[in-house]
């Protein structure tokens, strides 16, 4: 599959956006120890995508020239 600038672009950041949910759920202290580590688990994995994604996105943005990089 291949996907565009803007797509990989949009799906970084719902991978953030989940992150950040991920991360309010963390600091909810009476949230069970099973399920925080699911929890962090789940984050870690999220962050090694996103990685990934990025990494593509930047090379999209190295062979299309056209495309100007949002901040």
């Amino acid at each position: 599959m291949q996907l565009s600038p803007k797509a990989t672009r949009f799906i970084i950041e719902a991978i953030e956006h989940y992150q950040a949910s991920h991360e309010a759920r963390l600091q909810d202290s009476s949230l069970p120890e099973e399920e925080s580590a699911e929890l962090a688990n789940d984050y870690q994995y999220l962050e090694a995508i996103k990685t990934d994604l990025k990494k593509y996105h930047e090379g999209l943005l190295g062979t299309c020239t056209s495309y100007v990089k949002a901040g």
